[in-house]
C-alpha cells in the first residue's frame, strides 16, 4: 500500500512538473510583436557658423503605450512588454536646399531618455556621413540593445547632435521617423 502511495505521489509530481514546463512553453510561444513608430519627431538643425559639435535640441513626445498594446490585444499592459527594440531611424529635411543639408555633417546622433528613465542613450547614428547632397538619412541602429526599461513611460525627449563639416546659412527643419519592435506576452 505504502509502495502504491509514493509511486502515485511521485507520478503526480512528475505530471505536475510537466505540465508547469508546457505552460511555460506555451505562454512564451504566445508572444508576439508590435511596431510601434514615432512619425513626424519635429526638430531643427540651428545655423551652423563653424564646424565642430552641433545640437539640434529636444523634441518631447507623449505616448500612451497603454492604449497601443491593448489595441492589439485587450490583456496587454506595459508589464507584459518581454523586450523592445529599434527597427529603424530615419531623418527628412522639410526645407534643405543644395546649400544647406545632410552633407553639412561628417558625424550625427539621435538619443532619448524618457519620464521614468533619465538616462539618454543612443538609438542611432552615423559616423562617417558621405559629403554628398542628401535630404533623407537613415541612421545605422544597433538591433541588440533592449529598451525595455524605457517603455513603461507616457513621455520621450528625443535628441539629436552632430559634428559639422561645413557651414550653412539657414535653419534647417527636419521630421524623424523612429520605430520599435515591442515583444509582449502574456
Amino acid at each position: 500500500m505504502k509502495k502504491l502511495f509514493f509511486y502515485s505521489i511521485s507520478m503526480l509530481s512528475l505530471a505536475s512538473l510537466f505540465l508547469l514546463s508546457s505552460c511555460s512553453k506555451i505562454k512564451d510561444k504566445l508572444q508576439t510583436n508590435i511596431t510601434m513608430k514615432n512619425a513626424d519627431i519635429e526638430f531643427t538643425i540651428p545655423i551652423i557658423s563653424s564646424t565642430g559639435t552641433v545640437s539640434g535640441g529636444e523634441e518631447n513626445v507623449l505616448v500612451n503605450i497603454d492604449s497601443l498594446l491593448k489595441a492589439n490585444n485587450a490583456e496587454y499592459a506595459v508589464n507584459n512588454i518581454k523586450s523592445v527594440h529599434l527597427k529603424s531611424c530615419t531623418i527628412s529635411m522639410v526645407d534643405g536646399d543644395a546649400n544647406n543639408n545632410f552633407s553639412a555633417l561628417e558625424a550625427c546622433n539621435v538619443s532619448f531618455h524618457a519620464n521614468t528613465n533619465t538616462t539618454d542613450i543612443t538609438l542611432a547614428n552615423v559616423e562617417n556621413n558621405p559629403d554628398v547632397e542628401s535630404y533623407n538619412l537613415s541612421l545605422p541602429i544597433n538591433t541588440d540593445i533592449d529598451f525595455k526599461d524605457y517603455f513603461n513611460a507616457t513621455e520621450f525627449t528625443y535628441r539629436f547632435s552632430g559634428t559639422a563639416r561645413k557651414t550653412t546659412t539657414k535653419e534647417i527643419h527636419c521630421k524623424a521617423n523612429i520605430e520599435y519592435t515591442l515583444t509582449v506576452g502574456l
